[in-house]
Order: C-alpha cells, then sequence, then structure tokens
C-alpha cells in the first residue's frame, strides 16, 4: 500500500479513504484505499474489493483478488461477517415483531436468467412461458423491476447484444411464516 494512503488509514480518515476509493482515475488508487478502508472495518472497501475482483479488466481483478488473499483482509472479512450476521438479526427479530402486530413484511431477491431461458421463437405471436418464472411466482414471488444485461459483439464496438436479465421480486411475508424470515 502506497505511503499516502497508510498515512490515512493511521489517521482513520475514511473520508478521504472513500472519496479515493470511488473517485480516483487511478484504479490501483481505488484498489489500496478500499483495502485501507477494510482495515477501518468499514465495510464499503471489501464491498468495493469484491466487485472488483469480478472486473473484466483482467489485471484490476487479479490485483482484487490478492488483496483479498491477503490473510489480514480474510480476518477482517471474518469479522465484518460476524458483524452484518448480528445487525440481520435484529432486522429478522424487528419484522418478527412488526408481523406479530400486523404489519406488513417483504423479502426481495435479484435473480439472473440468460436470454436462452427467457426469450425464444414465438412465430405465432402468442407469447411464450418463462418457467423459471413462473416458478418463482408460483412461490408467491412477484416480478417488480427487471434490468436487460447486454454484451458487446466485438470489443470496443458499439454493437452489443441482449445476453439475459436481473429480475428483482418481491414476495410479502405473512404472520405464519414468522419463521421462515431467515432462510
Amino acid at each position: 500500500m502506497p505511503k499516502p494512503i497508510d498515512e490515512l488509514v493511521r489517521m482513520h480518515d475514511i473520508e478521504t479513504l472513500y472519496e479515493l476509493m470511488a473517485e480516483d482515475e487511478d484504479w490501483m488508487i481505488q484498489l489500496d484505499a478500499a483495502e485501507g478502508l477494510v482495515k477501518l472495518n468499514d465495510r464499503r472497501g471489501y464491498e468495493f474489493l469484491l466487485s472488483a475482483s469480478q472486473s473484466e479488466d483482467e489485471e484490476v481483478r487479479d490485483v482484487a483478488r490478492e488483496i483479498l488473499a491477503d490473510p489480514a483482509m480474510r480476518d477482517m472479512k471474518a469479522q465484518m461477517d460476524a458483524e452484518f450476521a448480528r445487525e440481520r438479526q435484529v432486522h429478522f427479530d424487528v419484522a418478527k415483531k412488526r408481523l406479530q402486530k400486523g404489519a406488513r413484511v417483504f423479502r426481495y431477491k435479484m435473480v439472473y436468467l440468460p436470454a436462452g431461458e427467457i426469450m425464444s421463437e414465438d412465430p405465432l405471436s402468442q407469447g411464450f412461458d418463462v418457467p423459471a418464472l413462473d416458478d418463482l411466482g408460483l412461490e408467491g414471488w412477484e416480478v417488480v423491476n427487471m434490468l436487460p444485461r447486454r454484451s458487446a459483439v466485438l470489443v470496443g464496438s458499439m454493437d452489443d447484444h441482449f445476453v439475459g436479465a436481473y429480475f428483482l421480486l418481491k414476495r410479502e411475508v405473512h404472520a405464519d411464516e414468522a419463521a421462515e424470515l431467515q432462510k
């Protein structure tokens, strides 16, 4: 980690580290700032590194994965995961109380479906089934939004094609399902 980033970590300057992570034009500075945030127990840095580890740029991906593989980083992840689990439990407990009082509680999830599962030839224009979404609908999940995913046909090309979609789903939890909240 560069000396200026180390100094920001030593001073616990979370705001500056976050600005560098979010706005610096140099991806290496961004990753170093994210690592510094994780050292200060700021989950945003870890989430940034996770996202970077999935980058299309192989060099960015490799450096992010190298940072995430560090034993100190794994320890931080375990600590943050435990804190997240405690916070999540509080949310579940509050939701259960809301259900007991007759208030509404919802679950959300995002699913990805490749284009082949969504679209097919429909020569008669009668529509077509989407079995994966149909199955989720039968379980009580409702599609509330869809985000198409596109991919460039050629590198640097303006041409892109539909490769699939992310579906945001919502399902109301009923009072008799309170025990299932944590699933």
